[in-house]
């Protein structure tokens, strides 16, 4: 295993994409995990995060395409609030309601989160051609993140705005016929 940490200095940043993890080695945790800020893990196959509560320097997280779901969320058993920054692209968290509630308790301080690719997020990457609502659905799913994260100033591609006016879906006027 290759632990990418700027020549071994001590540098703030743990880079461990591609190594086929499951969870992390105690050996790197014992070694990394009072210092790190900066932890990737993209490209892994993680299914416990139990050992994430260690770092309890990490302001940024990155666990892109590791084929999580809300179960890998709840293996963190204590919350991290120094995080500032998660990135949770293309995964395969299906229900935003307990993804949201498993966020907001283990990471109370988040202003960045990104959840592009995932099932819960209607962001054109897995719907195109399909939602002809597009727009209509991220705007309901970012309007709920943002209510129930009150720190978060980044969502996904762009600045969080907490306040949306949605337009209503097409009605279509309902005709009666009546038989003779």
């Amino acid at each position: 295993m290759d632990v990418l940490d700027d020549d071994d200095n001590y540098s703030d940043k743990l880079i461990l994409v591609q190594q086929n993890l499951r969870s992390m080695p105690k050996e790197i945790v014992e070694r990394y995990a009072d210092w790190t800020e900066h932890l990737d893990l993209s490209y892994n196959c993680l299914k416990d995060l139990s050992w994430l509560g260690e770092f309890e320097q990490l302001r940024y997280l990155v666990l892109d395409s590791n084929r999580m779901h809300e179960s890998q969320l709840r293996t963190l058993n204590k919350p991290l609030p120094q995080l500032e920054v998660l990135m949770l692209n293309k995964n395969e968290f299906s229900d935003l309601t307990a993804t949201i509630k498993l966020i907001r308790r283990l990471f109370p301080n988040l202003q960045y989160l990104s959840l592009h690719g995932n099932p819960i997020c209607p962001d054109g990457l897995n719907l195109q051609p399909f939602s002809s609502y597009l727009k209509y659905d991220y705007e309901y799913y970012s309007n709920f993140i943002a209510q129930s994260l009150s720190k978060l100033k980044f969502l996904d591609h762009g600045l969080v705005q907490r306040s949306y006016s949605y337009e209503s879906f097409p009605r279509y006027p309902i005709t009666t016929t009546t038989r003779l």
